[in-house]
């Protein structure tokens, strides 16, 4: 059965959202709702998304008849525990499908364990041999050149090329679970080496042509074996030096420690209900919340004030020790036979960030208190919920097969902290310590963040689902140094991601410091503040990290968390526990105008620039890259190429589908946001198109009907060959430039029998400071007879008015306060729609304004101004500028600051423009800039008299020379002279007050 990109808690149906437990509730973790007992809650309804049926797993032709060999074979690999894999010179050769297989190993040690292994190595095979064969195909190596469609179908691609061979390994890799991490290690190698092998002899190289290949195998090679364990119990996190520091506060009473005593004191004397007790009874009883989300804060707060307190008052730190041990017993007793646990499969598994996390940090936290058997019951629960996550074909295989999501993100905290606070007990924990360290960090998760989340963030939204995310992505690299001294975040091959989310949150916070950029999934919560305000439990957490790893921003870091909190009232913080570990109250600030204007998040391809540090500083965000969410949870959307403009806390351009879900009226508008990203395609704009966002739209129309779906997919480097990427980025100080290229990766087939749909875009940006924004777009659509428009989206009704130039401007005032105006100067007379988002909402909390091409053709370019001055008069006039030769396009912005023009490319993408450009400008002083240019080259710039105004000409060879972005940034003088620096007009300022009876200078007076 398919899995709906899937939202935990809901239950769907074309129309409606119901029920939900992603809202937050104190400390920025899921609250669910309370319910009593014998409620039945649905959950985890499954929405049927087509393409998402996943396969059946088979041997594959060229394997069939094979298979028991192949199986025998790959149980005679040694366990995930075994030493590293040997290099592929060292294998033997399958004598049917010609594949390097590993070679024999050493025996299992049980006949059980060994039949065991057995049946799991052959249904792994049989996972690898669908991930690495052609489809249809019969060649001898793995995959060929054959033509044909490469899919990612629940997690399992299937080759169809040669040059889908080097994804094909690092999924098959990252596939393989914990039983046969080695044999996965291995037959990757090999296949590498037959792939390479192939292209070599091709092409005459053997380069990888994958960068999440590169990554996992050429930056991180994986380790089979993790690092010893050396650390006495406590050994995660609570080590000497960090105890230390934690008991010092406690003595000084900080607010933090008082915050966390009281919450140990509030659960003396109630009584912990089992899994399938009271899950919401009232303190200082204890039940399970949603899932276990009331546990886990319990535990780790009652654990952490038995720590602190165990040397210094020894007789209160017993009462909290017995009230963790009493919780950690109650949620870790066994599901089914007689126990009162819970299943670890409800939700798909969802509860295992709680529970999980809860059994192996309370495992070690309280290690000296718990007896024989319950040491037993703790870790033989933990090995049940791992063992549920990763059955193949099982309740959580959605989610295990992709190493990017909040669901894997508690699988993959848990996984650890079971693993290495059983190790010396469980028997099962040496495997699943070298299952975690070997295959799940290193050759998943590893090369899948470098390449995806380099620079931070969270591609499931900031609302619901990155607190708890980025915590359980980030601790475990602190974890591990506390038990084995191995430094994850600053090894050779770094994991940057718990010490990145730092600048990514800076950068991405609106400037009023109370909101942050609201792309992807925001869940209603019903109340107020709204979904997308900063939750400060988030930001403490990421400065506990950052300092702990000695990050060199952890001091401005730490001065923007404290203007957050003052922005936010303290919104949201950290459960108790964790704002004590992570909160240093002496820590030291520094200026958070220090830091530079503007940001790149490599990873996931998002920008982010801004006027100024101040509160009321014009701010952009922009993303552009492949999809990056596990594609079968769905919780990251359908925007790349969007653009999102505010300044201080009013927006222009917005992130529509976090804006709706606002009140009044949230909950309605989230099940429509829903609905048209992931509802039944019936024809209508509103079902299934994901037409939301601020990016082009290809329509296939008969009169009003729609006749196939369009908008952008979940379409990833992996599964895709996804080349969406922003592939300029420079801040110049009084402009910032980007360009995002190959943005028709993105989208579905929307053009039916008229082809793609869209089969070309690329935006250009370029950000004059303080708070103008050029945005140029190159399109082409398969057929002129499309419907083709830009989509943008606005807080309140955009007032419309033509140009003298033929163009469209549209001033927005939101809660009466003027936010800016857009301005269409390209395509010229447009055809321009407005309407309310959704015609359904009310009240309308988001319009969008449709911008159409006069004359149909399949190709356009577009130019459109944004302008956040404060007032109307202040806003520029934009107006095209005439093209005297060369193939460019350019925009003239006159207000009464000056005059700027902006020349873009109208090439190809990417291409720096050649030979000699010219255009014609009125006769005045300006300030110039032409992007995609050839990058740090000279050249000409000469300006001559033409009628009333002046030509420009642009010419290769001279003394001005473009940056390293291609961007020649220069002004003309009134009379025409040519300068890279802006002229200077000195003022002498006149005083208007009157002078009467002048005092005389007395010296000394």
């Amino acid at each position: 059965m398919s899995k709906r990109p899937q939202q935990p808690g809901h239950t769907h149906d074309s129309h409606a959202v119901s029920t939900r437990h992603g809202s937050r509730g104190t400390g920025g973790w899921p609250r669910g709702p309370r319910i009593g007992a014998g409620v039945a809650l649905a959950l985890a309804v499954v929405f049927a998304v087509g393409g998402m049926v996943r396969p059946d797993l088979v041997v594959p032709r060229a394997w069939r008849g094979t298979a028991p060999a192949v199986v025998a074979r790959a149980a005679s690999v040694a366990p995930a525990s075994a030493p590293a894999v040997a290099t592929a010179p060292e294998a033997s050769p399958d004598a049917v499908s010609g594949i390097a297989m590993p070679p024999p190993a050493a025996s299992v040690e049980s006949a059980s364990g060994r039949a065991s292994f057995i049946a799991r190595s052959g249904k792994l095979l049989e996972r690898y041999a669908e991930a690495v064969t052609p489809v249809g195909g019969d060649a001898g190596l793995p995959c060929d050149s054959r033509s044909g469609p490469a899919m990612l179908r629940n997690g399992v691609l299937r080759a169809s090329t040669r040059d889908d061979c080097l994804p094909a390994i690092a999924w098959s890799r990252a596939l393989l679970p914990s039983a046969a991490s080695g044999l996965g290690m291995s037959i990757s190698a090999r296949m590498m080496a037959a792939s390479a092998a192939s292209d070599g002899a091709a092409t005459g190289t053997a380069t990888p042509s994958s960068g999440i290949v590169a990554a996992s195998v050429g930056g991180a090679t994986p380790a089979a074996v993790g690092p010893a364990i050396t650390a006495a119990h406590p050994r995660m996190i609570l080590d000497a030096a960090t105890l230390a520091t934690l008991r010092q506060r406690a003595a000084a009473n900080t607010a933090e420690w008082q915050a966390l005593k009281a919450t140990c004191d509030s659960y003396i004397g109630g009584t912990v209900e089992y899994p399938t007790g009271n899950a919401y009874p009232d303190k200082p009883n204890l039940g399970s919340g949603y899932q276990g989300e009331d546990y886990l804060p319990a535990l780790l707060a009652e654990a952490m004030c038995y720590q602190v307190l165990r040397s210094t008052n020894a007789t209160l730190a017993a009462i909290y020790g017995a009230k963790a041990v009493d919780i950690l017993v109650k949620m870790s007793s066994p599901f089914g036979s007689g126990g009162q646990g819970t299943d670890p499969c409800t939700d798909s598994g969802y509860g295992i960030r709680f529970y999980g996390v809860g059994f192996g940090l309370g495992y070690d936290w309280l290690y000296e208190l718990l007896s024989a058997s319950q040491r037993t019951q703790v870790y033989s629960t933990a090995n049940a919920w791992l063992t549920a996550w990763e059955q193949p074909n099982g309740c959580a295989d959605f989610e295990y097969a992709h190493p990017q999501s909040n669901y894997f993100a508690g699988y993959f905290h848990a996984k650890a902290v079971i693993a290495i606070g059983t190790y010396g007990d469980n028997p099962s924990a040496p495997a699943e310590w070298d299952d975690w360290y070997g295959n799940q960090f290193t050759a998943r998760v590893l090369p899948y963040y470098r390449l995806h989340l380099t620079g931070g963030g969270w591609p499931e939204g900031f609302a619901n689902y990155a607190t708890l995310g980025i915590l359980n992505m980030s601790l475990p690299a602190r974890e591990v140094k506390t038990a084995t001294g191995v430094d994850l975040v600053r090894a050779s091959t770094p994991y940057t991601y718990p010490t990145d989310n730092a600048a990514y949150l800076m950068h991405f916070t609106w400037p009023s410091r109370g909101y942050i950029d609201d792309r992807d999934t925001n869940r209603s919560s019903g109340t107020t503040p709204d979904p997308g305000t900063a939750p400060l439990g988030l930001f403490q957490q990421v400065f506990g990290e950052i300092q702990y790893w000695g990050a060199p921003n952890a001091a401005v870091f730490r001065q923007y968390l404290n203007e957050v909190s003052a922005a936010t009232s303290g919104f949201s913080p950290a459960p108790p526990w964790l704002a004590f570990l992570e909160n240093d109250p002496n820590a030291a600030t520094a200026a958070v105008s220090s830091l530079p204007l503007s940001y790149l998040a490599s990873g996931m391809d998002a920008v982010s620039a801004r006027s100024d540090w101040t509160t009321a500083a014009v701010w952009m965000s922009f993303r552009a890259g492949p999809y990056v969410n596990n594609p079968a949870q769905g919780e990251e959307y359908y925007d790349q190429g969007s653009l999102a403009l505010v300044r201080g806390a009013t927006p222009l351009l917005l992130n529509a589908t976090g804006w709706l879900v606002h009140e009044p009226s949230g909950s309605a508008d989230e099940s429509r946001v829903y609905d048209d990203n992931y509802g039944s395609f019936n024809g209508t704009p509103y079902l299934g198109n994901r037409q939301i966002y601020n990016v082009f739209y290809v329509r296939n129309m008969s009169g009003s009907t729609v006749l196939n779906a369009y908008g952008q997919d979940a379409r990833t480097t992996e599964d895709n060959a996804v080349r969406t990427a922003v592939t300029a980025f420079e801040d110049g100080a009084d402009y910032v430039y980007l360009r995002a290229s190959h943005l028709e990766d993105m989208y579905r087939a929307s053009g039916g029998s008229l082809g793609q749909g869209v089969t070309a875009w690329s935006r250009e940006i370029t950000y004059l400071r303080p708070g103008r924004f050029v945005v140029h777009d190159r399109t082409t659509a398969s057929s002129a007879s499309l419907d083709q428009y830009m989509a943008w989206h606005f807080p309140a009704s955009p007032a419309k008015q033509a140009t003298a130039s033929g163009g469209a401007r549209f001033d927005v005032t939101y809660n009466g306060t003027y936010a800016g105006a857009m301005t269409v100067v390209t395509p010229v007379n447009p055809l321009t729609t407005t309407l309310a988002m959704y015609p359904a909402s009310s009240p309308t909390k988001a319009w969008q304004v449709q911008v159409r091409p006069a004359t149909a053709a399949a190709g356009n370019q577009w130019l459109t101004v944004f302008d956040l001055s404060g007032s109307a008069g202040a806003a520029a006039s934009a107006s095209p500028v005439t093209i005297n030769q060369g193939s460019v396009v350019g925009v003239r912005l006159a207000s009464s600051d000056g005059v700027n023009v902006v020349i873009n490319s109208a090439g190809t993408p990417d291409t720096p423009i050649s030979g000699t450009i010219a255009y014609f400008v009125p006769a005045e002083a300006a300030h110039h800039l032409v992007t995609e240019l050839a990058p740090f080259t000279g050249y000409s710039i000469t300006t001559a008299a033409q009628g009333s105004g002046r030509v420009v000409t642009i010419a290769p060879g001279g003394t001005f020379t473009s940056s390293g972005k291609g961007v020649l940034d220069f002004y003309v003088t009134g009379t025409g002279a040519v300068q890279l620096t802006k002229p200077t007009y000195i003022t002498l300022p006149i005083s208007t007050i009157p002078v009467s009876d002048p005092t005389p200078y007395t010296p000394g007076g």
